[in-house]
């Protein structure tokens, strides 16, 4: 394994994107998706064993049922364990963090006693 030669500071774009599709709305938010690492010709499947906690990353995280993805233009990953990564938002546009909200606060996941967090991601990889 090659140590990176750089530094890599939070406002670089991050090396790795999370791609994946939003599963469950319980005391934190649960999606399914994979990790791309961005290559100059494009994007690369790659595994969660990549990923070390303090490393940020992009994540597109798609809705049931809705056409645009909510674009997190910076996370920053808390954990990997196995399959799961855990994630905190730090960037995301104020419309895409209300479409999030709007989607969370449906009646259909009415039925939680306390609101998800939506500054906190797992995702299954």
């Amino acid at each position: 394994m090659m140590a990176q030669g750089t530094q890599q500071t939070w406002w670089d774009s991050p090396k790795f994107t999370i791609d994946c599709v939003l599963a469950n709305v319980s005391k934190q938010l649960e999606a399914d998706g994979c990790v791309l690492e961005c290559l100059e010709g494009g994007h690369k499947l790659t595994t969660p064993d990549h990923l070390r906690a303090g490393d940020f990353v992009k994540v597109q995280l798609w809705l049931e049922g809705e056409e645009a993805f909510i674009d997190i233009r910076l996370a920053e990953v808390r954990k990997v364990h196995d399959h799961w990564i855990t994630v905190e938002v730090i960037q995301v546009s104020p419309n895409d963090r209300m479409r999030l909200k709007r989607f969370i606060d449906a009646p259909a996941t009415m039925h939680i006693e306390k609101p998800a967090l939506i500054d906190h991601l797992l995702i299954r990889a």
